[in-house]
C-alpha cells in the first residue's frame, strides 16, 4: 500500500549573525551537521490555542514563501500553521554540534496558503505557502535552488526530514539525511504494480532501511551539484518505510516551476486560502 507520508499522533558557542545581503541560494555555511539543509522547515498546526502532533516539513525557497506537499494542507484540520526555521533538534532548547550553536529558532504564521488546483489527493502533491513576514538569512536559516537542467541516471539525492525511522518505530528528534538513488519510471511503476504511480513525479530510494516515512511529508528531496537544488516534495511510498525494492515517491518540482514561480511572483494570491494572523 502507498502511505501518505503524514502522522496524525499524539557547549561552547560560536557567534554568528544576520546575514545582510541576501545569501546565494542552495549553499550551507559549514559541513557541520548543525548547519546541514538550513532550507528545511518544520511546520506547527494549531488548533486555536493548542499545538496538535501533525508532523510535516516544508523547504524555504525565498524569504517569504516554503514549499510543501499539498495533503500536508488539505488533510489536517488547524486554524493556524507556523513555520519553524532554523531548528535542528526538537528536543532541545539550544542545538550544539561540535562546537557550533545554532541561533534561537524563527517561528513564522503563514499567511496564504496555495494549493496546485488539480490537488485529488494523490497527484499534484504540492503546495506553496506564502509567510507572514520575512524570513531572516543566516548560517542556520537558508534558502534552496530551485531545480534546473537535467537528472541523469545514476542520480543521488538527499531528503530530509523529522520523520520516523525506517523499522525503528520511532520519531527523529534530529534532522534526518537519507541518500536515495534516482528509479527509472518504468521500475518504479513495476515495483508498485497494483498502484498507478502518479505522474510528475520522481521515484528514490529502494533500499533496504534507508527512507522517508510518515512524518517527512512535505520535505525537500535534494540534489547536490554546485549548489543544492530542490528536486522533489516527498509525497508517498510503501506502508512500510525502508522496504527494499519500495522507492519513495517525490513530487517533480521541475515539472511544476511555471506554476511555482507565478505563486513566488504573487499571481495566484487571490486563489490563495487566506489565514487571519493576529
Amino acid at each position: 500500500m502507498i502511505r501518505l507520508l503524514l502522522l496524525l499522533t499524539c557547549a561552547v558557542g560560536v557567534w554568528t549573525f544576520k546575514i545582510k545581503s541576501v545569501p546565494s541560494c542552495g549553499l550551507e555555511a559549514s559541513s557541520n551537521l548543525v548547519h546541514h539543509n538550513p532550507w528545511l522547515v518544520y511546520i506547527e498546526y494549531w488548533r486555536g490555542d493548542h499545538r496538535t502532533y501533525v508532523r510535516c516539513a516544508a523547504t524555504l525557497v525565498d524569504s517569504r514563501h516554503i514549499i510543501t506537499a499539498a495533503h500536508c494542507i488539505r488533510t489536517p484540520k488547524f486554524t493556524k500553521l507556523v513555520a519553524r526555521l532554523g531548528e535542528y533538534d526538537l528536543s532541545k532548547v539550544e542545538d550544539c554540534v561540535d562546537g557550533i550553536c545554532a541561533d534561537k529558532i524563527v517561528r513564522i504564521d503563514v499567511e496564504k496558503i496555495i494549493v496546485h488546483p488539480e490537488y485529488d489527493g494523490k497527484s499534484y502533491d504540492i503546495a506553496v505557502l506564502k509567510l507572514a513576514e520575512d524570513a531572516p538569512y543566516t548560517d542556520f536559516i537558508r534558502p534552496i535552488c530551485l531545480p534546473t537542467g537535467e537528472l541523469q541516471s545514476g542520480t543521488m539525492f538527499a531528503a530530509t526530514g523529522w520523520g520516523e525511522i525506517p523499522t525503528q518505530g520511532y520519531y527523529s528528534t534530529t534532522k534526518k539525511i537519507i541518500p536515495l538513488p534516482l528509479w527509472g519510471r518504468a521500475e518504479c511503476k513495476a515495483a508498485y504494480s497494483t498502484l498507478v504511480v502518479p505522474e510528475n513525479t520522481i521515484c528514490a530510494g529502494g533500499e533496504e532501511g534507508i527512507d522517508t516515512c510518515r512524518g517527512d511529508s512535505g520535505g525537500p528531496l535534494v540534489r547536490y551539484e554546485r549548489r543544492a537544488e530542490l528536486w522533489g516534495v516527498t509525497s508517498a511510498g510503501n506502508s512500510h518505510c525502508g522496504t527494499k525494492g519500495s522507492p519513495g515517491i517525490y513530487t517533480n518540482v521541475f515539472v511544476y516551476l511555471p506554476w511555482v514561480k507565478d505563486a513566488l511572483a504573487g499571481v495566484h494570491d487571490d486563489k490563495a486560502d487566506k489565514i487571519d494572523v493576529v
